[in-house]
């Protein structure tokens, strides 16, 4: 390396003469500044800094505080589209409200701040916005955090200026920022009421506590009243929109109780009045909502019965499905050998029958040639001729296998030993030759004579007797065939003849034996068979209600399950037949066993369309599948269950937090706005709306008839049973009316004739069954039928009659004795013939028919029921009205309603089916007008927190006009859920007969909060 002198290294170097005059300079300036400072005033300007500095502090903490009280008094949730409003975030819209509250407060507080030391005086300030650029820049400078669960406030405030002077002249300055904590629940409070609001608008597996606290309420009351109204109580309306009120109304409680730790005192109240007036207490003891347990003896049964208060129903109930007329039309089928079903005297036919055949084992013991001699090929092959001679010698007899149920009768063993000389005649030209040729076979020819009985559905068992009578009913069972067998072997010349053909493979035909039927043989199967289906038709199978209500189980099709497990068992087949008759019983009975299993099958297979096209249905009318509600309910309680036992308390040593509701209800009511805070006087305020929709109307609707139309094969029709139903219950209605409806009588009497004209085939099929299956003439016949029918004095029960098998057993005892197989079998026939009859559309009903004249019965129902409610009040005051009212109308028109079937038949077979389903589609809305939250604790800020819906202004740049920021959302929510009921076939089933299948609350177009008239805007 070669170094350089610093005399030529003029590398980032200053000229000197520039540094020489900044020395100079620098030193002139600073003698001067020593010259002529103040060691007093210096200490004055750092005082003056230390001053600002508390202050600011001070300052921003103060306007911390003012921020929050203004905030949570005047929250906002919903920025609006103007300059202030554009700065706050759409996801943190509070919180930026809040920062941009501290950032004016303290500019404010600020702007006021200062401090004074004779001729030094100091100042503190952040820049005030002007424009939306600088309202931004603002908003960004200060930030929030908070500890203690929300009740304190942690704000850092940047960029705090302060600024120095003496004697007007600034001096010093800085630039601060400064952190403070305030115990200030403000962002408790806006958390937790986001929380609640969360929790009343979630579905419940998102954490909704209102949903399943309405879903679970709902369908406890669904279930409890659906099962009563099966019961025969008086339930017109299984689901009111005002048990989905009070639902709602104690979701609302338990959510507060869940969020805050507490309840609205005044709702509490409330609520438990509108538990009294709306008599279902089971909602609030369900839902694990409390508040007004001193008022539980008080409540009204909800349920009404003759035994008196009803228990709540589970909706774990369960429903017992039994074989039934499964059994009785498989036996019907059975007797008359109906389609491709073997009758019983068939099958007993083929039971008695069996095949003479001969069973052989031939195995060739020994086998020689003699190859013949071949010539050239120029020799021609002639002709052929073969001799064959056999020779049979006798061996001890070894007896051929053959199958468990045949008998062998006779049975030989022989050697059978052929010989076969074959020659051959060769030509060349006029030259022949000769060739022969010797084969020699050696066989053991084991035959056997054996009757094999034909084969029937019973299992495959050895016979014992066979060939000798004797055995059950002492019959001769196959006693011929030893002659037959007898005949086969000598028709071939004795043993020795029949092995030389089966060596031969020529085997003689099988004959065909029948055995006699033993005396009392068809009596004494006839006997068994009946108490087999009796057996059989009261086996049943108990399913869960739910799981019915889902779609979740096929009863036809568990029912056929066990009948094939159990089939062994229910045949009870012996080891060993006792003879031919003992193997045709059996026979039977496997025949019945049979054709039970393809009733069961086919009727599985109605009930999976009927269940499918009811699942269709139910989306159609956006409740969902049936099976998603089930697990929904299923879902809701076990977050009701958690919910129970992870419920916060209040703590006296913390923060408080009470919710004040208004209004404390949510009704259904309309309620004028001047009763109503930041609503327009004028205005109508709905705090909530509800609509519940039953899917199965009565009598029936779209929704059933696409269920139904597979089976019954025509829409807009409904079965007999339904019509007739409908009949009495017009009749009812009648009856009991002062003046009678001129409506209601027009449709009853065209029902009537249609009611009539739907029972007239059922007549038909009676007295074809008599004709075909009694001994009775023409005379006797017609004067059954008068008598069996005459029994019941109207149309509308003797139409019933038809319909639940009452008519059959009248018939029945009147054409045959009364007790006998003869009577029950007749009138298990007499019930088939009028189940196949009502298939078709002839024994079916106008709908439309049907429906307007409940339409009409209803009408008659209300009007009465308005002229009673008059004559009360003439006459009485308070609950005395009520009480006469619901007296006389109990005593007069109740009776009409329980008279009118409700809901979907699961596998609807004619006369008979396992379930009665109905679906409601439930949704409500709400709102409050004014939601406040207090907040209360040692050591930390009393603060009220309002939601109102209320619009929020701010003078964010001191002009003097206050500009919309947003506004304070009002507290809402909306639930929907579907409710689905199960009960056991027969009675009235289970839906809303009141008319009201689509029971919509006032202003639910509108939804919850104001609707016209009036703008309902805050004031």
């Amino acid at each position: 390396m070669v170094a350089m002198r610093l005399a030529d290294d003029d590398r980032g170097r200053v000229p000197f003469a520039l540094l020489g005059v900044l020395l100079l300079v620098g030193s002139a300036t600073f003698s001067g500044a020593l010259s002529t400072q103040d060691p007093v005033a210096d200490r004055r300007v750092e005082d003056a800094i230390d001053q600002m500095r508390a202050g600011t502090d001070a300052a921003v903490r103060a306007a911390v505080r003012d921020a929050a009280r203004d905030a949570a008094a005047n929250p906002v949730t919903s920025p609006s589209n103007t300059t202030v409003g554009r700065v706050l975030s759409e996801n943190q819209t509070f919180r930026d409200y809040l920062r941009l509250r501290i950032a004016l407060a303290s500019e404010a507080r600020l702007r006021s701040l200062s401090t004074t030391d004779g001729a030094v005086a100091a100042t503190a300030s952040l820049p005030r916005p002007t424009n939306e650029s600088t309202l931004r820049a603002a908003l960004e400078r200060v930030s929030i955090d908070s500890r203690d669960n929300g009740t304190m406030l942690v704000v850092t405030v940047e960029d705090i200026a302060v600024d120095v002077t003496r004697a007007g002249t600034r001096v010093a300055g800085e630039t601060m920022t400064t952190t403070v904590g305030v115990r200030t629940p403000v962002l408790a409070l806006h958390d937790r009421t986001e929380t609640f609001e969360h929790r009343l608008d979630a579905s419940a597996t998102n954490g909704g506590t209102l949903d399943a606290t309405v879903t679970t309420a709902m369908w406890t009351a669904a279930w409890t009243r659906g099962w009563s109204q099966y019961a025969g109580a008086p339930v017109e309306n299984v689901v009111s929109n005002d048990h989905v009120a009070l639902a709602t109304n104690a979701g609302v409680l338990l959510t507060e109780q869940q969020t805050f730790g507490t309840t609205d005192a005044d709702a509490r109240g409330a609520v438990g009045c509108a538990a009294v007036q709306t008599g279902v207490r089971s909602l609030l003891s369900q839902t694990g909502v409390t508040g007004a347990p001193a008022m539980a003896d008080a409540l009204p049964d909800p349920n009404p019965t003759a035994g008196g208060r009803d228990p709540v129903v589970s909706t774990n109930r369960s429903i017992d499905t039994a074989v039934d007329t499964a059994a009785d039309r498989a036996l019907v089928s059975i007797l008359d050998g109906r389609g491709d079903t073997a009758s019983p005297d068939d099958v007993i036919a083929d039971a008695h029958r069996a095949s003479v055949s001969v069973e052989s084992d031939v195995r060739v013991v020994r086998h020689s040639d003699d190859p013949p001699v071949t010539p050239g090929p120029e020799w021609t092959l002639g002709e052929t001729t073969r001799e064959t001679n056999s020779s049979v010698t006798t061996l001890p007899t070894r007896t051929p296998a053959v199958a468990p149920e045949t008998t062998v009768v006779s049975a030989a063993s022989r050697m059978v030993t052929t010989r076969t000389v074959t020659t051959k005649t060769w030509h060349r030209g006029n030259e022949t030759f000769h060739t022969r040729a010797e084969s020699i076979d050696e066989a053991r020819v084991d035959v056997a004579v054996v009757v094999t009985p034909d084969s029937t559905p019973a299992p495959t068992r050895p016979l014992d007797p066979t060939l000798s009578p004797g055995g059950a009913l002492d019959g001769d069972n196959f006693a011929d065939a030893p002659a037959v067998a007898s005949d086969v072997v000598s028709s071939r010349g004795g043993f020795d003849g029949l092995a030389r053909d089966v060596a031969d493979d020529s085997i003689p035909s099988t004959r065909t034996v029948v055995a006699p039927r033993a005396s009392g043989l068809d009596a004494w199967i006839r006997a068994d068979l009946l108490a087999l289906h009796q057996r059989v038709r009261n086996r049943s199978r108990t399913v869960s209600a739910r799981a019915v209500a889902a779609g979740e189980v096929n009863p036809a099709g568990e029912l056929a399950a066990d009948l094939r497990a159990d089939r062994a068992e229910l045949l009870d087949a012996p080891a060993t037949y006792d003879g031919v008759a003992d193997r045709a019983r059996v026979a039977v009975r496997a025949a019945y066993l049979d054709r039970v299993v393809t009733e069961l099958d086919e009727r599985a297979n109605r009930t999976a369309v009927a269940t499918d096209a009811a699942d269709d249905a139910a989306r159609d009318a956006n409740a969902g599948s049936l099976s998603a509600a089930v697990a929904a309910e299923h879902t809701a309680r076990h977050v009701l269950d958690t919910t129970a036992t992870n419920r916060p308390t209040a703590d006296a040593g913390t923060v408080r937090f009470v919710p004040d509701a208004d209004p404390m209800y949510l009704s259904l009511d309309g309620r004028s706005g001047s009763a109503v805070p930041t609503v327009a006087d004028a205005g109508t305020y709905h705090p909530l709306v509800a609509r519940n929709t039953n899917l199965f109307t009565v009598p029936y609707g779209d929704a059933t008839d696409t269920v139904l139309e597979p089976v019954f094969g025509a829409r807009r029709r409904v079965p007999l049973r339904v019509a007739a139903r409908a009949l009495l219950a017009a009749d009812d209605a009648l009856a009991a009316s002062n003046e009678t409806p001129a409506d209601l009588r027009t449709r009853r009497d065209e029902l009537e004739r249609a009611v009539v004209d739907a029972t007239n085939p059922t007549r038909v099929a009676a007295r074809d069954v008599l004709a075909f299956h009694t001994d009775l003439t023409s005379t006797e016949r017609q004067r059954v039928l008068q008598s069996a029918f005459g029994r019941w004095n109207d149309s509308a029960h003797e139409a019933l009659a038809v319909t639940n098998g009452s008519v059959s057993r009248a018939i029945a005892v009147e054409a045959a004795e009364p007790g006998t197989a003869d009577a029950d079998v007749l009138e298990l026939r007499l019930d088939d013939a009028f189940r196949s009859v009502r298939r078709q559309p002839s024994t079916t009903v106008p709908q439309r028919l049907t429906n307007r004249t409940v339409e009409s019965t209803r009408t008659a129902r209300q009007d009465a029921l308005a002229a009673t409610a008059t004559d009360a009040v003439m006459n009485a005051t308070g609950d005395a009205v009520e009480r006469r009212v619901d007296d006389t109308l109990q005593s007069r028109f109740d009776r009409s309603f329980r008279r009118v079937p409700a809901g979907m038949p699961v596998a609807p077979v004619p006369g008979y089916w396992y379930a009665t389903v109905n679906v409601w589609d439930v949704a409500v809305a709400g709102e409050f007008a004014q939601f406040r939250v207090h907040a209360r604790g040692n050591g930390t800020e009393s603060l009220t927190y309002a939601r109102d819906g209320s619009t929020v202004e701010l003078d964010w740049d001191g002009d003097g006009t206050a500009e919309t920021v947003g506004r304070g959302e009002r507290v809402g929510f909306a639930v929907e859920t579907a409710i689905v009921v199960a009960v056991p076939p027969s009675g009235t089933g289970v839906g809303d007969v009141d008319g009201d299948a689509d029971e919509r609350s006032p202003g639910w177009e509108g939804g919850p909060g104001c609707t016209v008239p009036a703008d309902c805007g805050s004031v």
